[in-house]
This record gives C-alpha cells, structure tokens and sequence, in this order.
C-alpha cells in the first residue's frame, strides 16, 4: 500500500512541476509576438484616447467651455492621427525623442501622464493633478 502512495505522490509533484519545468526549458525558443517599439506606439495612442475621453467627460460636466474643449481637443486628435500615421508606417521612434520634441512645438506637456496642456498660465496638469514643471 505504501508503494502506491509514493506513486500518486511522485506523480502529484510531476503534474505540478511540469509547466514551470516546460517554461524554463522551452520559452527562450518562443518569439515574441508583438515588438516593443510597436507596442511603445500603441501604448501612446491609448494614452491619447483616454486623454480625448477625459476631457470630453470634463467637457459634459461643464468644467471646460466650449471654446477650451475645442482648441484641446484639435491638438489631440491632430496626434492621434500622427500616432496612426507611425503606426501604419511601422516607424521606430524613441519615446525620449518624441517628448523632447514637444515642448519646441509650443505647447506644454505633463511630464507625469504626457497629457497637452494648451491653458495658458495651467500650473497643474488637468489630467492626472501633478504639478507642472517650469
């Protein structure tokens, strides 16, 4: 009976083991399926959807007028359609490029979250609350 129980024991331990030894010996063979350039890309333009739905959700709740939310908004969707134009092309392009490259365009950006900051004088981000740099 003893023998039976060492048995079920040593195939208990072999049924757990088996993933972690399988991951350890064969998923340096595995390729990656996406490129983390690409996915630098992707995670950018999701950062920018969620800026555009942030400030259309401030824009409802009245907290920006009209005027405000337009002259944000344009500046967002002028880069996501950047963002999408890199993406289609398959352009590498280093995130510490991208953000040293922005504050020569004339607008300022948090250096938190990346949101745009177009309010002239804005000392806090309007997105995520940090303060701003000078």
């Amino acid at each position: 009976m003893d023998f039976l129980l060492v048995f079920f024991y040593i195939l208990l331990v072999a049924i757990i083991a088996a993933p972690f030894v399988y991951v350890s010996m064969f998923a340096k063979h595995i390729p990656y399926e996406t490129d983390p350039k690409s996915s630098e890309l992707f995670d950018r333009r999701d950062v920018l959807l969620d800026n555009l739905k942030d400030l259309k959700i401030e824009f409802d709740t009245g907290k920006l007028t009209e005027t405000e939310f337009r002259s944000i908004s344009s500046g967002l969707v002028k880069e996501l359609e950047e963002q999408d134009k890199m993406i289609s092309q398959g352009a590498n392009v280093s995130s510490k490029t991208e953000i040293s490259a922005k504050p020569q365009l004339g607008g300022k950006f948090c250096h938190n979250c990346g949101f745009k900051i177009e309010i002239f004088g804005a000392k806090f981000c309007p997105e995520c609350g940090t303060k701003l740099q000078v």
